[in-house]
């Protein structure tokens, strides 16, 4: 199992990661994030090409003030269509309605909804390139097409840097920049992750929410 964690990870800091669980792994995450948020995350592969997950948070949860719970929790799918080759990338079919931040009939950041996804490995001595890139169709507020893209960048067996970004196409909420975000991974024992992410770069969200900090907590096992 110890190898699982390096080819398994739900996001890179908050757009999809290009992987499915295999059959029976199961993965726990918590985000910690502005505002007192936190979003717990639990992914389990029913295939070795498929997997359901579930997530349920709210903001405000440490700190001062009532907490306020989303209305409903996340579903997550993911399909693993076309098993990536030497000379071509892998393709996955997902969904995903979980959103990032306040929510007020939609997240602040919406959700990914439907997408297709394409990525691919690189491996060169002890650093292996993830990189991808995916079309999402948005089905909160006025529903939209948007785009997203990421990279992994894993030295050797406990740490890994990653980068994504989508540029949030018509969004009346947003500065009209696009979300990047970077984050450093420390892995434990190949089966748990610290991450510590700086997320909107480019001071996209309002803002009270520009340029904020996240932890993530993460931990896979199979049975």
């Amino acid at each position: 199992m110890a190898l699982l964690l390096m080819l398994l990870s739900l996001y890179y800091v908050d757009q999809p990661f290009p992987k499915a669980p295999e059959h029976g792994v199961f993965d726990l995450e918590l985000r910690f994030g502005p505002g007192g948020a936190i979003l717990g995350y639990f992914n389990i592969g029913v295939w070795d090409r498929l997997g359901f997950g579930l997530s349920y948070g709210g903001s405000n949860l440490i700190g001062a003030g009532d907490p306020e719970f989303y209305s409903q929790p996340g579903v997550q799918i993911r399909l693993l269509a076309i098993e990536e080759g030497f000379f071509y990338p892998s393709l996955y079919f997902g969904f995903d309605n979980q959103g990032y931040g306040d929510y007020n009939d939609r997240y602040e950041i919406m959700s990914k909804g439907v997408y297709c996804q394409i990525g691919k490995t690189f491996s060169s001595a002890n650093v292996e390139f993830v990189p991808s890139l995916g079309l999402n169709y948005c089905l909160e507020s006025d529903n939209r097409f948007d785009m997203f893209a990421g990279l992994k960048m894993q030295f050797g067996t406990f740490s890994a840097l990653l980068v994504d970004y989508a540029p949030n196409f018509d969004d009346d909420l947003d500065q009209d920049k696009g979300y990047l975000n970077v984050s450093l991974r420390l892995i434990f024992y190949g089966e748990i992750f610290f991450e510590i992410a700086l997320r909107d770069l480019l001071d996209n969200s309002a803002a009270d929410q520009q340029l904020n900090r996240m932890i993530k907590l993460g931990f896979e096992q199979s049975f």
